[in-house]
């Protein structure tokens, strides 16, 4: 039987996962048009696989994929570089025909290919920092297949090649080692003592005043959240 207590308590489990998904819809309402999506005037909004801009400065040269992920996809999405770095775009063969074409018209490879192995380069010696190029596929433009290219800065979450990162956020849910101790899930809080590691609703609230006006637009969510990790 669940008493008021248990009505007024969330995990840590649950209030990290309420966070994750409250600090990104804190992120949308408070950049508005700004933030992420305004580095790149909005280009990447419709990129399945845009999870942040790719770190290859201090590399002289870059590969990107053409016909990644589904076949229609560049990989990575958006990639940050120095002034002067040349990127070499090789085609995976899959997804059919394809071709490279800035945005502005600084590059642009000509016809569609689709031969695996195929690639296409170009080197931004006359680019400054804080320039952006964006370009897509012509023919796949409409389905997202689309890139950009920073170079020296960008606004943006930087992510590391290689670091495995989108797989490390699973550890995150690997966090489930927490739950590894499924006291919480069990609902066995008072006999593992991790009550300890239990949040009242007034800690909640005490959180949510320390994010000021966005996290009263929160408070809903976490509680939600909460709500729904119990029923899993």
């Amino acid at each position: 039987m669940t008493s008021d207590a248990d009505e007024t308590t969330m995990s840590r489990r649950g209030l990290f996962r309420a966070g994750a998904a409250g600090a990104a819809a804190a992120t949308g309402l408070a950049a508005g048009s700004g933030g992420v999506a305004a580095q790149y005037d909005g280009w990447l909004d419709d990129v399945d696989n845009y999870d942040g801009t790719y770190d290859y400065t201090g590399q002289d040269e870059v590969t990107v994929d053409v016909g990644a992920v589904d076949g229609l996809k560049f990989g990575p999405a958006a990639i940050l570089i120095d002034p002067g770095t040349t990127v070499v775009w090789e085609w995976t063969g899959q997804g059919g025909g394809h071709n490279v074409v800035a945005e502005d018209g600084t590059f642009d490879s000509g016809e569609t290919v689709s031969e695996e192995g195929y690639t296409f380069e170009y080197t931004f010696a006359d680019a400054e920092d804080g320039d952006t190029f964006n370009y897509a596929c012509t023919p796949h433009e409409a389905v997202g297949m689309k890139g950009a290219v920073a170079v020296g800065s960008v606004d943006d979450d930087l992510v590391t090649p290689g670091g495995d990162e989108g797989d490390g956020g699973d550890g995150g849910s690997g966090g489930n080692q927490t739950d590894g101790g499924n006291a919480t899930d069990g609902g066995n809080a008072s006999d593992g003592g991790s009550g300890g590691r239990d949040l009242t609703a007034s800690d909640i609230g005490a959180l949510a005043l320390g994010f000021g006006f966005a996290g009263a637009l929160l408070v809903p969510l976490f509680y939600a959240a909460h709500k729904m990790a119990n029923e899993e």
